[in-house]
């Protein structure tokens, strides 16, 4: 309901502002600047956008080196709590200081050692990979004493290093001790599977003994090096890892020291990020020889505000300000109260409003908080979630901050519902100290129907209040007929249907009844009549009539039983609760079962208070989307995105002391 206006802006200015007037833009953060199709001069154009195309280049290469050496460096920064730590905060000084040495080049030697020790480790673990596979290699032969130069074939007698399968091996020796034949088979080492051997045997045997080797499954290896011993060059590697690990720790000292810079490069980073998009919507700007135009939007109360700053410090400058013709669709930006804002995040993951349509944000938050609070439906579990989100809320940003503002709201919701429930952690009520008892409204594990009834009531309204706003929608617009015949007619229903109900079953006169049945039959019939107005044929006419008014009856019946949903989830919550109370109970007093008793009520509470606040979140936005939007909230509306400064990783704060850890 409160989505603000919106106008038409068009800024038109010579080209030697065009710089300095994007960055005075980005600083106002006020104008949607949108592209404009087409182009007044082609040739200026295509020129302009290659340069920019060239800086904008340059600027991205910029950045990912920044972003490769900050994503190096945040590894070696020190350790932040959950609750400690955020975002850097610079005094607005400091980030001046910062984006006059980034315009120098100054974060880049940084960056260039920074990628200098990356290569290194690359080319340390390279290395090191290589000399572990060496060194498995070389373990099967640390029984070889002589110098591997000089294994080789004498004038009578060959050599053969190789390995044999250790399930064959014995067979081997058995079969050449049969054979008779002059061989020598040493061990030089063993694996799982394998065993390395070195075969010795008179060159005019070999035709014999080749074949023995062969069927046994010796298979001839080349040794990974040429020459000397082969403990010598196992030794030679392990000096080799000890070089390799003092290097990689000079290389993290050095990294602990240049970690102090992070936050530096971090300003740096969001300053040229600033600039890229400086340059990156000068492509959304028409173009002549000697000027240029901005299109796009503004909201109405700060045009003020720009004719102020803008048209006195530009002289040769315009600025063109009108309202939104009919066939324009303006960007939207909803504004609420400070209790509500947070639940705009819940309207963006559906759709904006269009900007003629009602923002549907007031209207959902108060059932929304209500149907979460009714699914924990405990007063310990509220104060934990409340708590805990405010803890959240304060060290977070954008959507997820508004997700815990959310939840603390939601939560100090609970606490009531649950204390007037008697829901807290689980406990009997009769158990509850007795001032807890007395503020007691409603025990839902005694009085479930009524429970249910209050919730199901609970939906009827929500979905009644669809339909009025629906009814307002069309009197906005002066659709009377479709106000009146379709939206009010079926609201008298909705309304009188229930009074109609109580009051038969109160001491009510008959004739108050049969006033109220009438009105009801009556709105009835001009829903049967009236909902098929367009089609000419009578029978088709009725037929639609009947079809709407049965949708009605069936689709009001359904939508207010989803909301059952909301109460079995409420009494899960107990149960579970319940439960872990008595498992701990049963655990309690037995050898050690303290500890147990401990172990469940500390990690069984908050198991059973995220689950349940998943589930009650996502089924109270869920019963929004599906049960109340669709009875008049269309959306897909374009969300107001004024240009401006895009912070990733600090914060620029107003005040002189910063905070850079």
């Amino acid at each position: 309901m409160a989505v603000s206006q919106m106008q038409r802006v068009r800024i038109f200015a010579h080209n030697s502002h065009r710089a300095f007037l994007v960055k005075d833009l980005q600083d106002l953060e006020l104008i949607h600047i949108i592209k404009v199709s087409e182009e007044i001069e082609p040739s200026i154009e295509s020129s302009l956008e290659g340069e920019v195309r060239i800086k904008v280049r340059n600027i991205q290469n910029d950045l990912t080196r920044l972003q490769s050496t900050i994503d190096y460096l945040a590894g070696f920064e020190p350790k932040k709590g959950l609750f400690k730590g955020g975002n850097p905060v610079f005094s607005s000084q400091e980030y001046e200081n910062i984006a006059k040495d980034a315009e120098n080049g100054k974060w880049q030697s940084v960056c260039d050692e920074c990628q200098s020790m990356q290569d290194q480790l690359a080319r340390l673990t390279n290395l090191e990979g290589r000399l572990q596979s060496e060194k498995e290699n070389l373990s099967h032969w640390s029984g070889l004493d002589a110098p591997v130069e000089a294994i080789r074939d004498t004038e009578k007698t060959a050599i053969r290093i190789g390995t044999i399968p250790s399930s064959t091996y014995d067979l081997l020796i058995s079969e050449i001790k049969s054979s008779g034949i002059l061989l020598s088979v040493e061990v030089v080492g063993r694996s799982i599977n394998e065993v390395g051997i070195v075969v010795i045997f008179l060159k005019s045997d070999e035709q014999q003994v080749l074949p023995i080797l062969a069927k046994n499954g010796f298979s001839v290896v080349n040794l990974p090096i040429t020459k000397g011993k082969v403990s010598e060059r196992i030794k030679q590697i392990e000096k080799e890892y000890s070089e390799i690990s003092v290097q990689r720790e000079d290389i993290k000292k050095r990294s602990y020291q240049l970690a102090q810079h992070n936050p530096k490069l971090m300003a740096t980073y969001d300053y040229l990020r600033e600039i890229l998009d400086q340059e990156t919507i000068k492509t959304s700007f028409t173009n002549t020889e000697y000027t240029f135009m901005i299109d796009g939007w503004i909201k109405k109360d700060d045009v003020p505000k720009l004719n102020e700053i803008i048209s006195k410090k530009y002289n040769e400058l315009f600025v063109e300000v009108s309202d939104p013709t009919d066939e324009d669709e303006p960007p939207v930006d909803i504004q609420n109260g400070f209790i509500t804002q947070p639940y705009k995040m819940v309207t963006q993951l559906y759709s904006l409003p269009k900007y003629r349509e009602i923002d549907p944000t007031r209207l959902f938050a108060p059932f929304l908080t209500l149907g979460f609070a009714i699914a924990l439906t405990d007063a310990g579990y509220g104060i934990f979630v409340a708590i805990l989100s405010l803890i959240i809320a304060k060290r977070s940003s954008g959507g997820m901050k508004n997700l815990f503002k959310i939840l603390f709201v939601a939560g100090l919701t609970t606490v009531v519902v649950g204390a007037l429930t008697g829901g807290w952690f689980g406990i009997p009520l009769e158990r509850l100290p007795q001032f807890l008892q007395n503020i007691v409204v409603l025990d839902p594990n005694k009085s479930q129907m009524l429970f249910l009834g209050l919730i199901v009531a609970l939906g009827y309204i929500q979905i009644l209040l669809g339909f009025i706003v629906k009814m307002y929608i069309f009197l906005k617009e002066k659709e009377w007929v479709g106000a009146f015949l379709d939206q009010f007619a079926w609201i008298l229903i909705m309304v009188l249907g229930p009074v109609l109900i109580i009051l038969k079953r109160g001491d009510a006169s008959a004739g108050i009844g049969n006033v109220l049945l009438g009105i009801i039959l009556l709105s009835a019939l001009m829903i049967l009549i009236f909902s098929g107005r367009e089609i000419k044929n009578p029978a088709g006419r009725l037929g639609t009539g009947f079809f709407e008014l049965y949708s009605r009856v069936s689709g009001t019946f359904g939508d207010s039983l989803s909301y059952m949903r909301l109460f079995a989830l409420g009494l899960a919550t107990g149960i579970i609760a319940k439960a872990i109370n008595d498992i701990a109970g049963m655990l309690w007093g037995s050898p050690g079962g303290n500890i147990g008793a401990i172990a469940v009520l500390l990690f069984g509470h908050p198991f059973n208070i995220v689950i349940n606040s998943l589930g009650g979140f996502i089924h109270s936005t869920r019963l929004q989307f599906v049960e109340f939007f669709t009875k008049f909230y269309e959306g897909g509306g374009e969300e107001f995105k004024p240009f401006k400064k895009e912070k990733v990783y600090i914060t620029v704060s107003e005040l002189e002391k910063s905070r850079t850890a």
